[in-house]
């Protein structure tokens, strides 16, 4: 898990940066948010293009978050920019290639366009059926197959001799071929492969579809929902059940037709409806955004044993406390939930499944008042809530929400620290958690070399006698991937075992303590009673 766990390391910019893109894009959708014209109205044209700028900005920033990993890890994994621009190039070659050969035919939410450039015109290529052919939408895999082809081709590459007839080919050069050519294979081979892929998501959400006031039915698409955001395919689902048939239909009084959750939503709060028929597939965002990530922020912040590490993180905890309630976007902290403590993230899943089934089950629909663009959306604002609330037809559904999302956030709360404190051990390790404890912290010197241990949920401060004792290697083997002297001790990164060993060693130095009493005081009774 070491490897795994590291990851938060290595993406600490991406992340900094996706929390600032999800800042910029919560401003200016505060401002601009059609719900809170009780609060505010912005008439000057120079300020709505300021902070549509910043709207556009920040979804821009969420939007690049996965090729900014990318790029990131390529430079981390290479430190080369040679390589980051040969892995840049492959990623641009699967999907133009792929758009020579894939299937047309697939609904339009399958497909998408990369930087503009994978966009083809087929109209100026003879012997075609289809004038414009975007590439498929792969999310992450793009980004994973095109890793995989620059390290392979940058492996191979080492190998070749710079001796003979292409001897003023080097081997940066070599490398660079080598991976144009593998990534039009795969390109042309994705072409064919993915269409099984989409068809059995199609599959998936037709079954939802069937039936979207099944508790069950709303328990899948909501675990899937939110994995397809990791996955950088949450544009799927929300196209689909938003704004198609598959999330429901209604006709208005003049017989115009509406379709999706997201669009009949806005064209009853238009129209000034007091019924709304709508909402199943948003409700969620509210008790996600308002209740479970803070109490995600809160578990984690308390977890922070050391007055020093707490003064450090309490301007980001505010900061994220506010983004999360008053804007709403949960990625950032599923990102870090899934890196930290995988089971963790899987116990967050089916708590989101379950609520999409529990606030089905109990006729709970607060909706969301959208219709632009995909990219823009961020649903389950607060402000939202509180316009809401005036709405003496929805203030109701608003109430019971919030009843349901407190005592979610005081079981997630409870959740989190009960997990880091017993149960951080990986997804399938069924070990003694004592025991493996006792290992690190005989690996660290043993208890005597420790004079004081501090954690947070990813990383262990420990003050030592004697720094030489320490057995970094077989740290190493234990999942720990960076050891640091700071200015409160040294800084281990070591997972999300950290507060179990940080408690572990509290624990056996106060038995320690009990088990050997001071004498002092009764060697002192003794003499005086002499």
């Amino acid at each position: 898990m070491s490897k795994w766990h590291s990851l938060l390391e290595i993406l600490q910019f991406p992340l900094k940066m996706l929390f600032i893109g999800t800042l910029l894009l919560g401003i200016g959708t505060i401002v601009l948010n059609p719900n809170v014209t009780f609060l505010w109205q912005i008439d000057h044209p120079v300020l709505i293009q300021v902070f549509e700028l910043l709207r556009y900005m920040g979804a821009s920033i969420i939007y690049f978050f996965p090729f900014l990993v990318y790029v990131h890890i390529l430079s981390h994994r290479y430190e080369s920019s040679m390589l980051v621009m040969i892995g840049v190039l492959s990623y641009l070659i699967i999907h133009i290639s792929m758009v020579f050969f894939l299937n047309p035919s697939l609904p339009s939410y399958f497909y998408q366009s990369i930087f503009n450039i994978t966009e083809i015109d087929f109209n100026q290529i003879s012997g075609t059926l289809s004038s414009i052919r975007m590439p498929y939408q792969l999310g992450i895999f793009g980004y994973i197959l095109a890793f995989a082809i620059t390290h392979f081709c940058y492996i191979r590459s080492r190998k070749y001799s710079i001796f003979g007839i292409t001897s003023f080919v080097d081997h940066d050069a070599m490398a660079g071929v080598m991976t144009m050519i593998v990534s039009v294979l795969c390109g042309v081979g994705i072409a064919y492969v993915w269409p099984f892929v989409a068809n059995t998501m199609n599959t998936f959400f037709e079954i939802i579809a069937s039936d979207i006031s099944n508790p069950v039915n709303l328990l899948l698409y909501g675990m899937f929902e939110r994995i397809s955001a990791i996955l950088g395919l949450l544009d799927i689902p929300r196209q689909i059940f938003w704004f198609s048939e598959m999330g429901g239909s209604w006709l208005n009084n003049v017989g115009l037709k509406f379709s999706g959750d997201v669009a009949i939503w806005t064209a009853q709060r238009q129209a000034g409806m007091s019924t709304m028929t709508s909402g199943t597939f948003i409700t969620p965002y509210y008790v996600i955004n308002l209740f479970i990530i803070p109490a995600f922020y809160l578990a984690y912040y308390r977890l922070c044993s050391n007055i020093e590490d707490k003064k450090r993180y309490i301007g980001f905890f505010i900061i994220a406390f506010l983004l999360t309630i008053l804007c709403g976007n949960p990625l950032p902290a599923e990102i870090v939930m899934l890196i930290l403590s995988p089971m963790l993230y899987l116990i967050y899943i089916v708590i989101v499944g379950l609520l999409y089934a529990f606030l089905q089950m109990f006729h709970v629909v607060v909706g969301y008042n959208f219709s632009e663009l995909l990219i823009l959306a961020d649903p389950g604002s607060g402000l939202d809530l509180l316009e809401y609330l005036r709405n003496p037809y929805i203030a109701y559904n608003v109430y019971k929400l919030l009843a349901v999302g407190l005592i979610i956030a005081v079981i997630f709360y409870f959740l989190t620290r009960i997990y880091f404190k017993k149960y951080a051990l990986g997804l399938f390790q069924m070990v003694d958690k004592d025991k493996i404890c006792a290992e690190i912290v005989e690996n660290l010197g043993g208890l005597d070399n420790i004079i004081e241990a501090h954690s947070t949920p990813d990383k262990l401060t420990i003050k030592f006698v004697n720094r030489e004792m320490v057995d970094y290697d077989s740290l190493k083997n234990k999942g720990a991937y960076l050891l640091l002297e700071s200015r409160n001790g040294y800084l281990i990164r070591i997972g999300n075992i950290s507060t179990m060993v940080k408690d572990y060693i509290v624990r056996m130095k106060k038995e320690t303590i009990q088990e050997f009493p001071p004498v002092q005081n009764d060697t002192k009774k003794s003499e005086t009673n002499e």
